[in-house]
């Protein structure tokens, strides 16, 4: 017996954004208040992950907050010539503030806002108790990103712009978080998927969830990130009717589909690989041949 529509629509309804939007304010607040190290840095704080995209569900919990030092960037320039690395490195002081610098600030302006126990530096974030009625959130210092194509020098290059930071081991982590949110909302437009991308994807976190309460997948096969990923790469029209008709449309053509082309959201990296940014090969697989299967069969 399929999934009925009922069920599928009650899935695909938006988790509550009002505890997330006060811990957000709250991260802000301690951050930039008077007292702060970071006060006057002209550091960007905003939202990523579900919260920003609005592809959060009931079960979500953690707010992902990014504190932005966009004064100093790190880079990727494989791209290059040996001569535009050259005048690239020329062409730039050395940064007169680094990563760490920068998150010893944020973990300082925190603890004296919230108290040391409700901060605890993390694998990749910071994880603080923001207070009763407000969500935990995750806090990541980073720095500006470039990956670049072209550099003829500081007002005449192309790159792509990320942000750059490093987990407890000491691992470079890079992602797009603003790429991810510009591409989610166009695919959301009403002349591409009629406003049911964002749905649909929570819809599918629903029915991950659904599938490992029931053992059918296991838990941390499928994060939520990659999950919204792949359906990014899914043609907009498979998005446009009723879910009872799209699920199945949708599943076929992630299973059918080379994946080698599918990029994440935000259009710079593949979405299928090794990197820590990567859904692996097998866990991918295994996703999208079990929701297809357990569609089929249920």
């Amino acid at each position: 017996m399929p999934i009925s529509e009922s069920q599928l629509n009650t899935w695909a309804h938006q988790g509550a954004v009002t505890t997330s939007s006060a811990a957000y304010a709250s991260i802000r607040h301690a951050l930039l208040k008077s007292d702060s190290p970071l006060v006057n840095r002209g550091i960007d704080i905003f939202l990523q992950g579900s919260y920003a995209n609005s592809t959060n569900i009931y079960a979500d919990s953690d707010v992902d907050v990014v504190v932005l030092y966009p004064n100093t960037f790190l880079k990727d320039m494989s791209a290059l010539t040996a001569a535009q690395q050259q005048l690239h490195e020329a062409s730039f002081p050395p940064a007169s503030y680094t990563w760490s610098q920068l998150r010893n600030d944020v973990l300082g302006a925190l603890r004296s806002h919230y108290g040391s126990k409700a901060v605890r530096p993390g694998r990749k974030a910071i994880e603080v108790d923001t207070g009763s009625g407000r969500k935990a959130s995750d806090v990541i210092p980073a720095v500006q990103f470039r990956r670049y194509a072209t550099f003829v020098d500081q007002n005449n290059l192309s790159a792509h712009w990320g942000i750059q930071f490093f987990d407890s081991a000491g691992n470079a982590i890079e992602n797009y978080p603003k790429y991810h949110i510009d591409r989610g909302e166009n695919k959301n437009q009403a002349g591409r998927t009629r406003g049911q991308y964002k749905k649909t994807v929570r819809l599918f976190k629903n029915y991950r969830n659904y599938m490992i309460d029931n053992h059918w997948l296991a838990d941390g096969v499928a994060p939520s990130y990659f999950i919204e990923c792949a359906l990014y790469n899914v043609p907009d029209a498979l998005f446009i009717g009723a879910f009872v008709d799209t699920v199945p449309a949708i599943l076929n053509y992630l299973v059918i589909t080379p994946y080698a082309g599918f990029l994440c959201q935000n259009g710079v990296v593949p979405l299928v690989g090794r990197d820590s940014t990567q859904w692996s090969e097998a866990d991918f697989v295994t996703f999208v041949t079990t929701a297809q299967a357990v569609w089929t069969n249920r």
